[in-house]
């Protein structure tokens, strides 16, 4: 757009701000083709039914699942059953939220979502794949990167300190606070 265009958008727009019009920054496409089928809205419904049952008997079967684990031998010890259960419960909760979000179409997801998160899926993927080959510290900058740039991210300064910040605060976090041994890869040594 040149700039004698966007004067013109501009004026049109200061026009009709000052004629009390309400002035629309992004209207939604007109004309055939461009609203959703009724057809599209009864799928997608019945699919997200289909999703929370689906969530919610795997979170029934898990908690009936976990009730069988043994007993802790210490009264203080939570046992091994306690995080089961708690997912468990999660997972009903999930399930109920999104039986409800089906019916009353209270989160419906924004235009290019379904793409953002197959890219998130394949980024995912691709980390658990070179986790080992290049190690924590690399492969977690390179799927921090890759997901800032998938979520609509730009600014240089956010693509370089946010993953360095993190990726160093957990590696640290689970290598000397919590003695967790994270996969070293490529930079072996060079870290402490």
């Amino acid at each position: 757009m040149s700039a004698d265009e966007s004067t013109g958008v501009n004026e049109r727009r200061d026009e009709e701000a000052a004629s009390g019009q309400r002035v629309q920054e992004h209207s939604q496409p007109e004309g055939p083709g461009h609203e959703e089928s009724e057809d599209t809205r009864v799928a997608s419904i019945l699919g997200d039914r289909v999703v929370a049952i689906a969530v919610m008997v795997v979170g029934i079967a898990l908690f009936i699942y976990a009730l069988g684990f043994p007993q802790p031998g210490q009264p203080e010890d939570p046992g091994t059953a306690a995080l089961p259960l708690l997912i468990s419960g999660f997972l009903v909760v999930l399930g109920v939220m999104l039986l409800f979000n089906a019916e009353l179409g209270l989160f419906l997801p924004e235009p290019g979502t379904r793409l953002r998160t197959a890219l998130m899926v394949v980024a995912g993927v691709v980390y658990t794949f070179l986790l080992t080959a290049l190690g924590f510290v690399l492969a977690t900058l390179g799927f921090m990167v890759a997901g800032l740039l998938i979520m609509g991210i730009r600014s240089p300064l956010r693509l370089v300190l946010v993953p360095i910040a993190v990726t160093l605060a957990v590696y640290y976090l689970f290598t000397a606070a919590l003695g967790v041994y994270l996969p070293s890869g490529a930079i072996e040594g060079m870290l402490p």
